[in-house]
């Protein structure tokens, strides 16, 4: 027996040195305890049958990955035996074939993820029905296949939704204004000959004005003229809609974090503890005398009557701001409100900036459902970048102020040349990770009324020739998120490693 075992090992290994001990293996990866032992015979009796029922769904492609699995494995053995590994060997046995639970594990994913393909492609490509006519489309729903002839039909209601036709060209003017400055920018950002030239300065300008320029594009100007006025309320729908208010919630929330940030951070001359005290000392005299006999003499029970009481709150406050603000009421303010707005969801906001923001206007005056929920959006977005570059500017060493103090520079070129530019390389991650993430939020606004990219997938369903059509329009708006996502994914790495983030 030990002269075949020798004479297998020569032929399958050659003249390469053998190292590896069968007992000592099957005592460490197989006998080692009961507990493992028990569950390699259960994942071994899952992968079996996982094998097994795919064998009979796709006898061909299971069979393939089986013997791909199978020879893989064999290489990887022998070349770990050997210690002769290759590149693709040694990345199997680290990633893949490190242990018998991974192995049979990796087999199984791999069995599970190419059914999962194998089921979808059948769904979205051989059995489904591009067609328009509705007869058709039912047929093919019946074999089992996609009906997209509902986001043929649909197809300017999930762009625009009721975006007058006529007006389109509104749009493609703003996408055309994006085209011809991206164009240029992808030269004059980052070739070091256009730093200090003119021609980056105008560029700069202009992608300042750009969001000004394309609000007035798809609003109109006036009532009359080239460029008339339309109601957002009505004619913005759909995508359009979801790029506008993620674009927004960007753009405007991303300086009003960093001055949130700044002023949470802030070192400035609070007020002195002994005007804090006298004024706290002046208001709880006041209430005392004024607020607190009237509330006692209306308080139907105990609780009414503590909360008579309130003006005694006023120096524990002023305490509190004295202890941990030093009188400091930007601090306060930054604090409060990113906590406060950190503290609750952001469909809590859109339906207060819907019911609650009106009362606080003056009588006859009112604001477009669409711009409130713009700002709530933005204002929501500012507090969580308040926190990612506060996390950015506490990352800097202590000896980059220093540094920048020891040049004469003043608070503000401190933080515009040196701290800030530090600061957001640092978190540019979180950054744009909040951004991907307030674009698929956007998906919140159907609960408050507006019809988004979301919303007009819904309305599929109940159309009368698309009755019951929800998989498909799901599936759609789903791979325009996530090539959204992707798009400013893959900017901010190329942005990171051109930065330089991360390295040490």
């Amino acid at each position: 027996m030990a002269t075949l075992y020798q004479n297998i090992q020569a032929r399958v290994v050659g003249r390469r040195e053998i190292h590896f001990n069968p007992t000592q293996w099957v005592q460490e990866n197989i006998t080692r305890s009961w507990l493992l032992m028990a569950w390699l015979a259960l994942l071994t009796y899952i992968t079996v049958s996982v094998t097994l029922r795919q064998l009979t769904v796709a006898p061909v492609t299971t069979g393939i990955i089986l013997a791909v699995w199978m020879v893989t494995i064999a290489m990887t053995v022998i070349n770990e035996i050997t210690r002769q590994h290759s590149a693709v060997s040694l990345w199997l046995k680290e990633n893949l074939y490190n242990s018998i639970t991974n192995a049979q594990l990796s087999l199984i994913l791999i069995l599970l993820l190419v059914a999962a393909l194998r089921g979808f492609f059948t769904y979205a490509v051989a059995n489904a029905s591009f067609s328009t006519d509705p007869a058709v489309a039912a047929a093919a729903a019946e074999a089992g296949g996609a009906r997209w002839g509902a986001i043929v039909v649909n197809f300017h209601n999930l762009m625009v939704f009721r975006f007058p036709r006529p007006e389109t060209w509104r749009i493609w003017a703003a996408i055309g204004l994006v085209v011809a400055l991206a164009g240029p920018s992808f030269i004059v950002y980052r070739r070091p000959v256009f730093r200090r030239s003119p021609i980056r300065t105008g560029l700069t300008i202009l992608w300042l004005l750009s969001p000004l320029i394309i609000f007035f594009l798809l609003r109109g100007i006036g009532q009359t003229g080239p460029i008339p006025r339309i109601n957002p309320e009505q004619a913005w729908g759909g995508l359009l809609l979801t790029v506008i208010i993620a674009v927004f919630a960007i753009v405007a929330s991303f300086p009003l974090g960093l001055l949130l940030a700044l002023g949470r951070r802030s070192q400035i001359r609070g007020i002195p503890a002994w005007l804090t005290w006298s004024i706290a000392a002046a208001i709880t005299a006041w209430g005392l005398l004024t607020s607190t006999p009237e509330n006692l003499a209306a308080a139907r029970n105990t609780t009414e009557r503590i909360l008579s009481y309130w003006p005694l709150f006023i120096p524990v406050i002023a305490f509190l701001f004295q202890r941990y603000f030093r009188g400091n009421v930007v601090a306060l303010f930054s604090t409060l409100y990113i906590e406060v707005v950190r503290g609750v969801p952001l469909i809590t906001v859109l339906f207060m900036s819907l019911i609650m923001f009106p009362i606080f206007l003056p009588p006859g005056t009112d604001v477009l459902q669409t711009w409130r929920v713009l700002v709530a959006f933005a204002l929501f977005a500012a507090a969580y970048l308040a926190e990612n570059v506060r996390g950015g500017l506490q990352a800097i060493p202590k000896g980059q102020y220093e540094a920048a103090d020891a040049l004469g520079l003043n608070t503000y070129k401190k933080y515009r040349l040196i701290i800030l530019p530090q600061a957001l390389r640092v978190v540019i991650p979180a950054i744009v990770g909040q951004f991907i993430g307030l674009f698929k939020d956007t998906t919140l606004v159907a609960i408050v009324g507006l019809t988004d990219l979301l919303g007009t997938a819904n309305l599929i369903s109940a159309q009368p020739n698309w009755l019951g059509v929800r998989r498909e329009p799901y599936i759609f708006i789903a791979l325009i998120y996530f090539v959204g996502s992707a798009i400013m994914a893959g900017y901010s790495r190329r942005l990171e490693a051109r930065l330089g983030v991360g390295e040490r």
